[in-house]
């Protein structure tokens, strides 16, 4: 198991020292076969106690106004960064952290608000630590995806992953699409 961010999976399975990955989309390699897996929705997270917390929705300008937490590196980062580029001047971001976990732990701590995957921050929703608050008129993505190169033949055991990966995705779209069905 190697745990990393996607651009170093990336290099790994590039020089064959990784079978498998499962990175943050897109992935630009001619070499990697790339499988699409989930994708989810990036929203303000903040502590339940927070006057913002009442809302159902926050303007971008509301989210630049409260100190931010952001990620050291990667995807998510970049997107932030591009996002609240029109308030830079005026941008708080009181920390930069290496892991989600910590970003949570800090922004349930009162220290801060961030942005990240819905399903990363469920369950501290559920258990009344955080917000989870969608931004008007954004729609931010993270989808993830499984990576291995095509020109190798996988080890058992990989292969036997990527398999299990594809019945997990045919079983959840189906159970999507029998759920969407019995709307209707």
């Amino acid at each position: 198991m190697y745990r990393n961010f996607s651009r170093k999976i990336i290099e790994k399975i590039e020089i064959g020292a990784v079978d498998v990955g499962i990175v943050t989309l897109p992935v630009k390699s001619a070499c990697l076969r790339i499988v699409p897996m989930f994708r989810d929705e990036l929203q303000l997270v903040i502590q339940a106690s927070h006057p913002l917390a009442s809302k159902k929705v926050v303007t971008l300008a509301e989210a630049a106004e409260v100190p931010l937490i952001f990620p050291k590196t990667g995807s998510t980062r970049q997107a932030l960064e591009k996002m609240f580029n029109p308030f830079r001047d005026h941008l708080r971001i009181s920390m930069e952290l290496g892991s989600i976990t910590l970003i949570k732990q800090f922004v349930a701590g009162g220290f801060g608000a961030s942005v990240i995957s819905t399903s990363f921050a469920r369950e501290d929703v559920e258990a009344g630590r955080l917000c989870l608050i969608p931004i008007k008129d954004l729609k931010l993505k993270r989808e993830l995806g499984l990576v291995y190169r095509k020109d190798r033949t996988l080890p058992r055991a990989a292969t036997a992953f990527v398999d299990v990966a594809h019945q997990s995705l045919r079983a959840a779209a189906d159970q999507k699409l029998h759920q969407a069905n019995k709307v209707v």
